[in-house]
């Protein structure tokens, strides 16, 4: 327990406490004893006083005594006055009977008690509360002739007690200042500095307060010491803590950058540990995997990515987690929600940690597009097509086989050169302005040219189409051709148009008449079509007069006569001899029917001169009106306008028929 209170004491108490017990107590006890000593011997001395006082009086008491002269005695007595301490004397004689006696009227005494009495006997004087009591015999000649009982007052000696008592309060109140100006400064000296180091280290260790203590002195003692190092050690503090707070903020900034760049890099990454459990993801996660990355934490790596190949897959998962072969980019394929995905895997073993670093891509669009690029690649060299890519500068980039084979040389010697120098020179590639305002205008153009190989001394028909694409970044343009040979199409169209245009008049003939009609009557149609069938008048008479050359020549004349004279929708044909046929269509009745016929009919009676030649012919118009409903066949269409032109050269030629049923019976 006092272990305890003494623990409980602070520094100062235990320091200035048991300081200021020992002074006091050692004053006190001081003091005690010097005041008994002191007052002791005060007894003392008034003892031997009253003893020698008294002695002087008995010897004259002697011869007052012998002669029993009482009123001498009395005034002998009467000398001890002059001690104002003197309370009474009685002279006793042998018989104890009073001889004389001297009292001092202002002192009062009381007698001693039955103690007192017997210790007066014994020693010859005893101190009680208020007085001295003394036994003082007299002599004479060895003999004790009486004695005289003293009373002595004790107030001097009281008065002398107090006083020594407020000397040893004052004493005690300047040794109390003393004191406390010695402690305070001890307290200066030694209590302020432990203080202020208490308080810096509590400061120190709960307020992570730094503060260096201030010195009160410029001292060198072990105290200015302690502090000297206090303050070096919270230098040193304050510049380690500055160092690790430099530190701490270098390494937040590190790992708030490090999470900025974890966070926005495009890969989805994953840390994971030793048995393939994710411990980490990023933000792109979510976008690969379709779950927040709080939601992958715990998951194993294999049941997120989902791969197509299981057992596969955690063998090679679990080659990387030993540290034996990493993945380096190796395309996996795995399920997700949008079905099948194709991830780019990379991982990196964290050798510190014992975790495993991992990177994975979506690479499934792009893997199509490399497929789709491979593909458009072999499509762009096999093609059959001639293709040639040029730059801004129009410069050649590159060719396929097909246009290797096109002019004869190969892809080597011509990339990188100028166009004209492959092109133009051979011939008539047509570059001309026109093409160059289309791909301003429209950034396209194609159409047909003949090309010249050298090599082969041969021209190719070519259909071209030139398209110039600008890259909308860099805002550069390049330039593709497509080039097709075109000489089959060309033969066939030229064998088609043979086979169906007229080699005199160059007009359609029967059978290109044929396939339109069947075209045109085997479709829904609301408006109305006019087949006109046209037979030359007098030109049996030409070609019997001036001959077939001439006949031909009249022919040839008619024909565009006829193109001049019908619409632009319209056809004109040749069936055969001087018969011709025209297909009005549409028209919205008779009459556009009717001035067309005459208008026919007025320019082919214009007299035609052919050499020194005037020729006239004429002609008769016979037509066949289609309604919108009428079913009626090709053949049928064709014998009707057939009959209705024979009905005008029955009216005397020149005429405009129409087919009626009723006529073509009474015809028959």
């Amino acid at each position: 327990m006092r272990n305890n209170w003494m623990n409980s004491l602070s520094l100062n108490q235990r320091l200035y406490l048991p300081l200021v017990f020992f002074v006091v107590v050692l004053f006190i006890v001081f003091q005690t004893l010097s005041s008994y000593q002191y007052i002791e011997s005060e007894k003392q001395n008034l003892i031997n006083r009253i003893t020698i006082l008294s002695t002087g009086i008995g010897a004259n008491l002697t011869a007052a005594i012998q002669f029993d002269d009482a009123i001498t005695g009395q005034e002998i007595l009467s000398a001890f006055s002059a001690d104002p301490m003197l309370v009474s004397v009685s002279v006793l004689t042998a018989a104890d009977t009073v001889f004389a006696n001297f009292n001092n009227t202002d002192k009062l005494h009381t007698s001693a008690n039955n103690a007192e009495e017997l210790t007066l006997t014994k020693q010859g004087y005893v101190f009680s509360k208020q007085h001295l009591y003394m036994l003082v015999p007299i002599y004479m000649d060895e003999t004790e002739l009486a004695k005289m009982r003293i009373v002595v007052s004790l107030n001097g000696l009281h008065a002398l007690k107090w006083s020594q008592l407020e000397i040893s309060l004052y004493l005690l109140v300047i040794l109390v200042l003393l004191s406390s100006f010695v402690i305070h400064r001890l307290r200066h000296w030694m209590i302020s500095p432990i203080r202020q180091l208490n308080d810096a280290m509590i400061n120190v260790i709960h307020f992570n307060q730094t503060e260096m203590v201030q010195q009160q002195s410029n001292s060198k003692d072990e105290f200015s010491k302690l502090i000297n190092y206090f303050n070096t050690m919270i230098i040193k503090l304050n510049q380690r803590e500055s160092k690790i707070k430099h530190t701490i903020v270098q390494l937040e900034y590190e790992k708030a950058f490090a999470d900025d760049v974890i966070s926005t890099v495009q890969h989805a990454l994953l840390v994971v540990d030793h048995a393939g459990h994710i411990i980490l993801a990023n933000d792109s996660c979510s976008k690969l995997f379709y779950d927040s990355p709080q939601a992958l934490l715990s998951k194993h790596i294999c049941d997120v990515i989902n791969p197509s190949d299981p057992e596969l897959f955690q063998q090679s998962l679990q080659n990387a987690l030993l540290g034996k072969k990493q993945f380096n980019h190796e395309l996996i394929k795995a399920v997700n929600a949008n079905g099948t995905a194709i991830y780019q895997l990379v991982s990196h073993p964290l050798s510190h940690k014992h975790q495993t670093l991992f990177a994975l891509e979506d690479v499934t669009e792009k893997s199509l597009a490399e497929r789709q690029q491979h593909l458009a690649a072999k499509i762009f060299e096999n093609s059959r097509e001639a293709i040639l890519l040029l730059n801004s500068h129009g410069h050649i980039e590159m060719v396929n086989r097909a246009f290797c084979r096109l002019i004869g040389q190969e892809s080597s010697t011509v990339i990188g050169k100028y166009y004209r120098s492959v092109l133009t020179e051979t011939n008539n590639l047509p570059m001309k302005k026109e093409i160059l305002m289309a791909l301003a205008l429209d950034q396209q153009w194609q159409g047909e040219c003949l090309f010249y190989n050298r090599n082969k001394k041969v021209s190719t028909p070519l259909h071209l189409k030139i398209n110039e694409i600008i890259d909308n970044e860099t805002n550069d343009s390049q330039i593709v051709v497509l080039a097709s040979d075109i000489s089959s199409v060309k033969e066939a169209q030229r064998l088609a148009y043979i086979a169906q245009h007229d080699a005199l008049t160059h007009l359609p003939n029967r059978e290109f008449l044929h396939h339109y009609l069947v075209e045109k009557l085997a479709l829904p149609r609301t408006h109305v079509m006019a087949v006109l069938f046209i037979d030359l008048d007098g030109f049996k008479f030409v070609n019997d007069s001036y001959g077939h050359e001439v006949g031909d020549h009249v022919l040839q004349i008619v024909a565009k006569k006829l193109m001049q004279s019908v619409r632009q929708n319209d056809i004109v044909t040749r069936l055969a001899g001087d018969e011709f046929v025209v297909v009005l269509n549409p028209v919205k009745n008779r009459e556009p029917i009717i001035n067309i016929s005459e208008h026919i009919i007025a320019s082919i009676s214009q007299p035609i001169r052919i050499k020194e030649h005037i020729i006239h012919v004429g002609a008769s118009i016979g037509y066949y009106y289609i309604e919108p409903k009428d079913v009626t066949g090709i053949d049928n269409v064709l014998h009707c306008a057939d009959m209705a032109m024979y009905q005008s050269k029955m009216q005397g030629k020149g005429c405009i028929t129409e087919f009626n049923p009723v006529e073509e019976v009474e015809c028959v």
